[in-house]
């Protein structure tokens, strides 16, 4: 019976995943992200959509040709006084293609920036779900060896209880234990192959495939201070360089509505024949569009002040993202130093006490003087602290990887 007892302290106390085994690595699985993730993907092909796009700006516009044949007897095409063939071509002023070769170029950039910002969250999200799937192989670990841990108690106190020293109703608490801890496993289990197929989709990987334990760091606080964090994510992240380049779009576009009061070119070259007569010649056309005059001056007044207000609008969105990143990076540097702070409180002094008061309930129990429902009790404390460090790092982990989406990097330890 000692040596049974003593086994049972020296497996509760042992790292519940401490078994080894095939292991899946965070930052292989970024990789196979940053390969293959069909979001990604996706942002980087509506690069190319944008780039495409800004091709096509700037450029003059199709010519128009036009053929008349005129003064035609009751529609007959043979009797026609004359014919024309005329090329129209409408030329912007050049200020304005310059424009819009530039607006359309701020769309290019866009597009940069919403695939770094996908990556940043494909990544946040990857690290998060890889977290939990360590925090549920990790209580997966602990129900088998909880189970292994019940099972064997079982049989002493069914050995207890066959010599009369212990009553029916610890039979039953003891099997009702095991039957929960089983009952734990199997929704452990499950949990554990949806987390899977989320990972693998998230990475790229087919259906197919199968992922091995999960690794976790040892849980830290953030080095860098969140001024510095917050600096460092105002300069480099990606959604504040978006929201700062609407700013200088905005204002190309005011110069844009500006030039409509500029106006365009427009000429022709016609080539007119008159079968009648044995006529042929040609004749030069060119004229300008009028944009001040006074049914069109106002639309143009119009599109500047909207071009106006939206200027004034991208200015107010930037400071609004500035403003939140602030407090959203102080906030989860702060949750992270915290959650650091409670994992080694956790592992210096909550689950040792765990285990202390285990070992007496233990002692009790072998020397005869207690029963089973302090050991158990003792037991589900144990079992309780020990799933709240795991959930502790579980939470840490995420937070990290939050924090590193809203500084703009994909590791926070790579800062100096």
């Amino acid at each position: 019976m000692t040596a049974f007892l003593c086994a049972i302290i020296a497996a509760l106390f042992s790292d519940p995943a401490g078994g080894g085994g095939d292991t899946t690595r965070m930052d292989g699985l970024v990789l196979e992200a940053l390969r293959s993730n069909p979001e990604i993907e996706a942002a980087r092909d509506q690069i190319d959509v944008m780039e495409g796009k800004s091709g096509r700006e700037g450029v003059l516009p199709p010519p128009e040709l036009i053929f008349m044949r005129e003064g035609m007897p009751a529609f007959r095409y043979r009797d026609a006084m004359f014919s024309r063939v005329e090329l129209m071509q409408l030329i912007p002023f050049p200020t304005k293609l310059a424009t819009r070769r530039d607006i359309a170029s701020f769309g290019v950039e866009h597009a940069h920036h919403d695939n770094d910002e996908k990556v940043l969250d494909v990544v946040r999200r990857l690290k998060s779900s890889y977290a939990e799937l360590w925090f549920i192989q990790q209580s997966i670990a602990l129900a088998v060896r909880n189970g292994t841990l019940l099972s064997q108690t079982l049989a002493v106190v069914r050995a207890r209880f066959a010599a009369g020293g212990a009553g029916a109703e610890d039979v039953l608490r003891a099997s009702l234990e095991c039957a929960r801890n089983d009952n734990s496993l199997i929704g452990l289990r499950a949990r554990e192959r949806a987390m899977k197929a989320v990972i693998m989709s998230m990475a790229g990987r087919q259906a197919r495939d199968t992922l091995g334990c999960a690794v976790l760091p040892e849980p830290r606080a953030p080095v860098l201070p969140p001024d510095t964090l917050v600096a460092r994510a105002l300069t480099v992240r990606p959604a504040i360089a978006h929201d700062a380049l609407s700013v200088e779009e905005t204002r190309r576009m005011l110069a844009g509505a500006r030039q409509e009061y500029i106006p365009d070119l427009r000429i022709g070259l016609q080539y007119m024949t008159a079968p009648m007569t044995g006529f042929n010649g040609w004749t030069v056309t060119a004229g300008i569009t009028i944009p001040f005059a006074p049914w069109a001056v106002g639309a143009a007044g119009a599109k500047v002040e909207e071009s106006e207000a939206g200027v004034r609008r991208a200015e107010a969105a930037l400071e609004a993202s500035r403003t939140s990143l602030r407090a959203e990076v102080t906030g989860l540097a702060d949750r992270a130093a915290s959650e650091a702070a409670q994992a080694d409180n956790y592992s210096n002094s909550i689950v040792p006490k765990a285990e202390e008061a285990l070992r007496g309930a233990l002692g009790g129990y072998r020397s005869g003087r207690g029963d089973l429902l302090p050991l158990l009790d003792a037991y589900r404390m144990v079992n309780e602290v020990t799933l709240d460090a795991l959930m502790l790092r579980m939470e840490l982990a995420q937070t990290t990887a939050s924090l590193e989406q809203a500084v703009g990097v994909m590791d926070l330890s790579a800062l100096h």
